[in-house]
């Protein structure tokens, strides 16, 4: 997109000179009007866009100054940059007060004018992308701002999207997205295979989600967005893109973005990245053959002990990473397993207490390893001989929660309170919650927050400050926290309480 420039100068072999200097100068410049007086320049600005304006000072009718206060005043979005044919310290004074780019002196030397023209390229195209990076935000939010906001080069645009989602859920509470999000440099990874002025990367709704809208005639192929999700670190949880190959007005972002949600929950691949191309039918497997040789394994678990169970629970997670297989229907399966093991061994713990255990294993561990490790404590746990009895695990629960309550403003997660208590992640989450009705996250987040408002309510300190002291270093995802808390972010929480004084 050429980059328009207004050039205001009284003297006709100046104007021309400077008109043809700049377009030699920069081929990304185009001269789309020569004014001789500020009236007319006016005038030209209320009913034409214009990006750069190369005034004189002194103009007839109305002098560059006043056209500089004009343009400031009426916020137009165009870079002044003030000429005069010697130095005045009253005109640099105004075109300083006016936001000018620069003060050239006449005639204009080549060389300097070109490193000015390049200077304010830059700066437009950051600008540019930084309209167009909000603009999709808010298409992505149901704001259709775009089409009024578009560049004349662009009129309704359109676009392939694709959504990147960490995980297999939404969100779990210990985990820092924009670290992780930073860590795997989407914008760096995804230059590789498309210019970085052909697509722009956005914020999903869900901390876990990041969208790429790409320009239509640069839609990557299959074999280059593998080559994309293969290129990115693995950070311990599953990445899965979804990719909407067809072309995607600016008014049907918002739907087409839940689409993309929908497809990902529903088709997230069990511990593997996965590259998903958007289809309405979905894709279908047949799991019968699966379902029949669980049973198979059932029959013989029931005159196996506790050891070989857990052998048998990993030549399951060893049949179910076989070929790809959805994160939902690996869920079923598994609790299928643990649910029939019940009809043939007797368990310490009711199901539906095991079932949010398994949920929660399988949300939050994304190897095989990791996922064998938890479910060797788990089956030991409900189908071995019951070394705690419910005493101990409340003498547990609590040495947790007094743990808690010391350390929450350190980066405590489920790990590390593993190393500290010498048992799986998903044992202690099991006993915190049976003890105290929630996780031992949400609790520490419960005790943050709580902490927040305390602070809030005192005013002494600046909300990114407050951020660090109850356990947050990044203030924004301490911001997002607070609200799904809460309801409503700190910034309202606190003006709430001073709005009620």
């Amino acid at each position: 997109m050429k980059i328009r420039v207004l050039v205001v100068e009284d003297e006709p072999p100046i104007q021309r000179s400077i008109c043809q200097k700049i377009e030699e100068s920069n081929e990304n410049y185009i001269v789309v009007a020569a004014i001789d007086n500020g009236k007319d320049a006016i005038q030209y600005l209320k009913e034409y866009p214009v990006d750069v304006m190369f005034v004189d000072m002194n103009l007839p009718i109305v002098s560059g100054k006043e056209l500089l206060k004009f343009c400031y005043s009426e916020k137009l979005p165009v870079l002044p940059v003030v000429l005069s044919g010697y130095t005045d310290f009253e005109y640099v004074k105004c075109a300083v007060a006016n936001h000018a780019v620069d003060y050239l002196l006449k005639p204009l030397n080549s060389q300097e004018l070109k490193l000015i023209l390049q200077k304010i390229e830059i700066r437009i195209r950051e600008q540019q992308q930084e309209e167009k990076i909000q603009n999709l935000t808010d298409a992505i939010k149901g704001f259709n701002t775009l089409q009024t906001k578009e560049s004349n080069s662009e009129k309704n645009p359109s676009y392939s999207m694709l959504l990147i989602s960490l995980g297999a859920c939404p969100y779990e509470n210990e985990r820092n997205y924009r670290e992780l999000f930073e860590k795997l440099d989407l914008e760096g990874n995804f230059s590789q295979i498309v210019s970085e002025e052909n697509f722009w990367l956005v914020n999903g709704k869900n901390i876990n989600e990041k969208i790429i809208f790409v320009r239509r005639d640069q839609v990557p192929d299959i074999n280059h967005l593998n080559q994309f999700v293969r290129s990115l670190k693995f950070l311990g949880l599953t990445i899965t893109i979804v990719f909407y190959k067809d072309a995607v007005k600016v008014s049907d972002i918002f739907a087409t973005y839940h689409l993309l949600q929908k497809y990902a929950r529903k088709h997230v691949i069990f511990l593997k990245n996965s590259v998903l191309i958007y289809s309405p039918e979905g894709f279908k497997s047949d799991y019968t053959d699966l379902r029949r040789k669980i049973d198979g394994m059932i029959l013989q678990c029931k005159n196996m002990n506790i050891s070989d169970i857990t052998d048998s629970f990993a030549e399951l997670l060893k049949l179910l990473t076989v070929r790809p297989i959805t994160q939902k229907e690996a869920v079923r399966n598994i609790k299928y397993f643990v649910s029939e093991l019940y009809k043939v061994h007797h368990g310490h713990r009711e199901f539906f207490e095991v079932e949010e255990d398994i949920q929660f294993i399988l949300e939050n561990y994304y190897t095989k390893e990791e996922i064998l490790k938890e479910f060797d404590f788990l089956l030991k746990d409900i189908f071995g001989i019951e070394v705690y009895d419910s005493r101990d695990k409340k003498i547990i629960a609590l040495k947790m929660k007094n743990y808690l309550d010391e350390k929450f403003r350190s980066n405590v997660t489920n790990q590390l309170l593993a190393a500290n208590f010498g048992f799986v992640p998903s044992y202690l989450v099991s006993i915190f919650k049976i003890c105290y009705g929630l996780t031992p996250m949400d609790y520490l987040v419960n005790k943050r927050i709580d902490e927040a408002k305390v602070l809030l309510e005192d005013g002494s300190l600046k909300i990114k400050d407050i951020a660090r002291v109850v356990g947050y270093e990044d203030s924004l995802y301490f911001s997002k926290v607070f609200k799904k808390f809460t309801g409503v972010s700190p910034k309202e929480y606190k003006g709430g309480l001073s709005g009620n004084k």
